[in-house]
């Protein structure tokens, strides 16, 4: 008898014996008495079993993002790498840099890998061949979590934030302030969670009555430098905006980058909000008004899910939507008049 003849028997992936064997607390306990019954009624001996799971199982899962250089990337990974610690899961970190070709490559590499799990913030919502590389690993006994961005068609547990209403609430903010002239920074359409921010955008505006200035959307596709070049291009209109949402933190940073070369004061000379906070500029005491949601609590919530999901595979798929909340610090303030 092998690994594969009890997991079948237990009516378990092969993943579960592992996790058995190792004495994971990822694992039900009626799970666990099920598989431990059948190892004893044929008399398999831990020792053997551990031989065979040593080619092909372990406790190790993997993550893969988009961008480990931006702030909510790490943080995240910092949240979910505390929760796979207590459960004594190594985690294993994929930097798919926005790169379709990279994500395809490292999910075709997880069964090889004999990775338990994966966590994954897709790069395109729309990557057909990303959702049936997640089908196929989930069919397999490997769980998926979405974390921050989802995919179109799929059936995924995942936590994502408030997009909408968070970008909403960021620009009524700058309304209040008398601002007419807005401008927002969006990101990539294949990017979900980013699109989303731009829809809370326009609804805001819309609500004001504001009317939407095509000049005044500009696309800085999740990145620094592409934000730099979006603000330049913003500032350099014959009618310039007064206000700016940026929607993400890296390209929040770009912006911020060209305005202060250029000497505009930002929360003087134009207002500034962006989405997702960003910890060094808290520490220099830098006011900027953000978006705030927890990426150490949402990389917890999905390394939680994934174990449960490790414990009960057919169990039913989860979606948690963290709340955002605005946080002012002096960016938002009116230079109108």
């Amino acid at each position: 008898m092998n690994i594969s003849e009890i997991a079948h028997i237990a009516g378990v992936s092969t993943a579960t014996v592992s996790r058995v064997i190792n004495h994971s607390p990822a694992v039900k306990p009626e799970t666990k008495e099920k598989v431990m019954q059948v190892i004893a009624e044929f008399g398999y001996t831990p020792s053997a079993i551990a031989r065979s799971l040593s080619i092909q199982s372990s406790l190790n899962i993997g993550v893969i993002f988009p961008d480990i250089a931006n702030p909510f990337f790490s943080g995240a990974l910092n949240g979910l790498s505390k929760v796979a610690e207590e459960y004594r899961y190594n985690v294993f970190f994929c930097n798919s840099d926005e790169n379709t070709d990279k994500e395809h490559r490292f999910l075709e590499q997880v069964k090889e890998q004999r990775l338990e799990g994966i966590i994954i913030s897709p790069v395109d919502t729309n990557d057909r061949r990303t959702l049936k590389l997640l089908e196929g690993l989930e069919k397999a006994g490997i769980p998926v979590v979405l974390l921050d961005r989802d995919l179109k068609d799929g059936n995924f547990s995942m936590v994502i934030a408030e997009n909408e209403k968070g970008a909403f609430d960021a620009v009524q903010v700058l309304v209040n302030e008398g601002h007419r002239k807005i401008a927002i920074i969006e990101g990539s359409p294949s990017n979900r969670p980013v699109y989303e921010r731009t829809e809370g955008y326009r609804k805001a505006m819309k609500e004001a009555g504001i009317p939407i200035r095509p000049e005044y959307i500009v696309r800085g596709n999740q990145k620094s430098d592409p934000a730099y070049e979006m603000t330049g291009q913003l500032m350099r209109l014959d009618d310039p905006p007064t206000a700016i949402f940026t929607c993400n933190n890296m390209m929040t940073i770009g912006c911020i980058q060209y305005l202060t070369e250029q000497g505009i004061r930002i929360g003087k000379d134009i207002s500034l909000i962006g989405f997702d906070d960003i910890e060094v500029l808290r520490i220099v005491n830098f006011g900027l008004s953000v978006v705030h949601r927890s990426e150490t609590e949402m990389g917890k919530i999905a390394m939680e899910m994934l174990v449960r999901r490790m414990k009960d595979p057919d169990g039913k798929k989860e979606k948690v939507v963290l709340p955002t909340e605005i946080i002012l610090r002096g960016s938002e303030k009116s230079v109108i008049g």
